[in-house]
């Protein structure tokens, strides 16, 4: 679904036996209107029931959301929430492991699950017809978890071992080091969403089940993307309400942090490396922002696709990626920019000076008529394909629970981003990118790296957690 361009030139090559062929690219047509699938909301049994009516269709998704994100976590156990919920189908009151497992793939059903800083949840593609059944193995899991003390430790050693492996590769302790500039050494949100090694380590069985009784025995919210005429929903709210009377309060908010007065760089030192891990960015605004499409559509340009300028600049001319992006990620209560590569060390500071650039660009002069042309219809054309299955809906119904959007905000976001103009997505690259207050943090080999950041006048400072 794409934006109407005046028609090619026809493209002309010839075939291995002398053969012409010609081929004239599709002209685009104008895009027709997205309408979100009608959305219904139920009580029942103390929790709510919010659905999307996919009529036809034979297959569906229901998942449960449950306010126990990272934020939820106490200091020094972080990676609990993950753990926990990873756990929920690793055993429960009436099945084991395996049995579970095969009790979901009889039904012809896949497990989802998904956390973030403020919830998790849990779901099943599944067909429609199997539905009560599905979200009555989703019921078992998430009330009636077995926690054993095996179960637990087999878990977490598994845990451990990805951990080990995640934190010897590059980019992660850069990733550690940029959050914790962005949001303090005392936020949650300064630490990564999964933990550490050390974090996880602490974990024990009694802190697993001690979490889940806090945080994940309220009734939290059930959402189901389905054919609705063949499901009743008020016999799957009370499968997976009944019982539930837990806390559902939201987490505190970490408190905010000012930005620095000028752009710092902080270099996590990775000796003998051959790459630099590039993050360069600061805060940014919630989900809840207006300018979310206007933000979404400055960001196609300027690092959201392989044509952006940030990949353009730093692969194409200048060589010294194979690639570079950028984008906002949009919490509840606060965002980030980021842009993000790994370059050849010898070029991390020409590449540094590059990158900011060309966020200083886009906010001084924004977007040409023909880049947001193409990123607008980029982003029409590709946004109603991540809707096309009941799991893609059931997303979009989540984002909806977590943030409190209303239930036709997809088909307005859809309909804003028709409406865009340039000026749009300019004024918003003003408003939200400040390239005087970039925070630069570089994973590398110091000794090489610092001396040349420092050579294009970068303040420079050794990371130390």
């Amino acid at each position: 679904m794409t934006l109407g361009h005046p028609a090619p030139e026809p493209l002309a090559d010839t075939l291995p036996d002398g053969e012409l062929l010609v081929a004239t690219r599709p002209v685009g047509t104008t895009p027709r209107p997205y309408a979100f699938p009608a959305v219904r909301r139920l009580r029942v049994a103390g929790g709510e029931i919010v659905a999307a009516h996919l009529p036809g269709r034979a297959l569906a998704w229901a998942g449960l959301v449950l306010e126990a994100g990272a934020l939820h976590e106490p200091a020094g156990l972080e990676g609990l929430a993950r753990v926990t919920g990873g756990l929920l189908d690793e055993g429960t009151a009436h099945y084991t492991a395996d049995a579970f497992a095969l009790a979901v793939e009889g039904l012809g059903a896949r497990w989802t699950w998904a956390h973030d800083w403020e919830t998790q949840g849990v779901g099943v593609d599944i067909p429609v017809a199997e539905l009560p059944r599905g979200v009555a193995l989703l019921a078992e899991a998430v009330r009636r978890p077995a926690f054993t003390d095996d179960d637990v430790e087999r878990f977490l050693a598994d845990v451990a071992g990805s951990l080990k492996h995640t934190w010897a590769q590059p980019g992660t302790r850069g990733q550690e080091a940029y959050r914790r500039r962005l949001f303090g050494e005392e936020s949650r949100y300064g630490r990564l969403l999964d933990g550490s090694p050390a974090s996880n380590a602490a974990v024990t069985a009694d802190d697993i089940r001690a979490f889940h009784a806090r945080r994940m025995t309220a009734p939290g919210t059930l959402l189901v993307a389905a054919d609705l005429d063949a499901v009743d929903l008020a016999a799957l709210g009370e499968e997976v309400f009944a019982g539930a009377d837990g806390p559902d309060d939201r987490a505190e908010a970490p408190p905010a942090v000012e930005d620095p007065s000028h752009v710092r760089v902080f270099v996590v030192d990775r000796p003998d490396a051959v790459q630099s891990v590039l993050r360069i960015g600061h805060t940014g605004p919630p989900r809840s922002t207006p300018d979310l499409v206007a933000i979404d559509l400055f960001t196609e340009v300027l690092g959201g696709s392989f044509t952006s300028r940030l990949n353009h600049t730093l692969r194409e001319v200048k060589g010294y990626t194979y690639g570079a992006g950028a984008g906002f990620a949009h919490g509840r209560r606060v965002g980030t920019f980021t842009v993000a590569s790994s370059v050849h060390t010898e070029v991390t500071a020409d590449a540094v000076a590059d990158a900011l650039d060309e966020v200083r660009r886009m906010h001084e002069s924004g977007v040409t008529d023909e880049e947001f042309t193409a990123a607008r219809a980029h982003v029409l054309g590709s946004m109603p394909i991540r809707l096309q299955t009941p799991r893609g809906i059931g997303a979009r119904l989540r984002e909806a629970v977590v943030h409190g959007l209303p239930d036709d905000h997809v088909t307005r976001e859809y309909a804003e981003i028709a409406a865009a103009e340039p000026a749009d997505a300019n004024r918003a690259a003003r408003a939200h990118l400040r390239p005087d207050a970039l925070t630069v943090v570089v994973e590398g080999d110091a000794a090489r790296v610092v001396p040349d950041l420092e050579a294009k006048g970068f303040d420079v400072r050794r990371d130390a957690p």
